[in-house]
């Protein structure tokens, strides 16, 4: 199997379909878990940045089928993941407030009775392990990520599709943020837009915020993903549903009760399953599907977003960058984390959707 393939699959909405095909492109991207042996530790990371449901968050059945699988195929299986700074907060004194794994049950991902893990719970030093590499220039000093991507044999990243605030997109590179530790976390919040929200969120702790002026925020984001590279299997996104506008939450901003900058929520006909073992192939894929899915963005939605998101270059970037051209996409592939796809193998996709997506990619 050629490792920069995506496999699509068109999907209906009810629970039943959705299921087989999360199973199918499962086996197809990993070529039926080669790569799997009896009591294998997998950890399955989703997007769990709040307590939102999906599309804030991922699929629960993206998680549920996911695990199901592996557990029939004899792997021990652990979904694990850090909430964002506002939902939870830790610094070396402790966990300040907010647990993630209150966030897994609420977001309906998943229920108490599963075995999950809130990164924070691990303990400021036992928690978490420093990595650096050759390819993680951007983090002169490196980073500290869970020690769960040293424990585990392999890596599943389940994303969902939706537009970030700040960094224009978050999916399946900007999803690693949660093997961070916060104090990591703030590093690279300090070169992106709109940092100060980031430290406000820090408020009550005692972690800082250094902009060391290297305007290396994509950069970093990307450059997480080295220290999975080696134990990561798959990419799979379940996108019924998709955020185009703000993002990661359902809101831009929220004081108390008040909302502002809502989420434009699509619903994709017909929804799409997709996956690959190149990170990077699938990164593009997915891009694609919200450039198709932006163009026809309603006014109202657009012109909140430009009005609140003005100064930020990464959303506007979205739309009028080729993806190859990307930051994120070109970082990606200078570091070796994969290449652009050789091939798209699409199963009940309609022609018209097919060509559009051709085009971006």
């Amino acid at each position: 199997m050629d490792e920069r393939t995506v496999f699509v699959e068109g999907v209906l909405p009810n629970s039943e379909s959705l299921s087989a095909s999360i199973k199918k492109v499962l086996l197809k991207s990993t070529n039926n878990l080669e790569w799997l042996s009896k009591g294998d530790l997998v950890l399955l990371k989703p997007a769990l940045n709040s307590p939102n449901p999906y599309p804030s968050t991922t699929h629960p059945l993206s998680v549920k089928v996911v695990k199901e699988v592996l557990t029939e195929m004899g792997a021990e299986v652990v979904v694990g993941d850090q909430s964002g700074l506002k939902d939870v907060l830790q610094d070396s004194s402790g966990v300040i407030h907010g647990k993630t794994q209150d966030n897994y049950t609420k977001s309906g991902m998943g229920t108490i009775e599963d075995r999950f893990i809130s990164f924070e719970s691990e303990g400021w030093e036992e928690g978490f392990i420093h990595y650096q590499s050759q390819h993680t220039r951007s983090w002169p000093k490196g980073f500290y990520a869970t020690r769960w991507i040293k424990e585990a044999d392999h890596i599943i990243n389940l994303p969902r599709l939706s537009t970030h605030s700040q960094g224009g997109v978050t999916l399946g590179f900007k999803n690693m943020v949660g093997i961070l530790r916060d104090d990591s976390r703030m590093d690279f919040h300090a070169n992106g837009p709109f940092n100060n929200f980031i430290k406000n969120e820090a408020h009550g702790s005692n972690l800082k915020s250094v902009d060391d002026g290297s305007d290396t925020f994509i950069e970093k984001i990307v450059e997480i993903n080295n220290a999975i590279k080696e134990k990561l299997r798959t990419t799979l996104f379940v996108a019924t549903k998709a955020q185009t506008t703000f993002g990661p939450n359902t809101n831009a901003l929220k004081i108390g009760k008040l909302e502002i900058g809502k989420a434009h929520v699509v619903k994709l006909k017909p929804g799409l399953v997709f996956a690959s073992n190149d990170p990077v192939s699938t990164e593009s894929f997915a891009i694609a599907i919200l450039k198709d899915l932006r163009k026809n963005l309603p006014s109202l939605p657009r012109l909140s977003s430009e009005l609140l998101l003005f100064s930020n270059n990464n959303v506007t970037k979205l739309d009028e960058t080729p993806i190859n051209d990307m930051k994120f996409i070109r970082h990606a592939i200078d570091i070796g984390l994969g290449e652009m796809p050789t091939q798209l193998i699409y199963n009940n996709i309609p022609e018209s959707l097919k060509k559009r997506l051709k085009e971006y990619i």
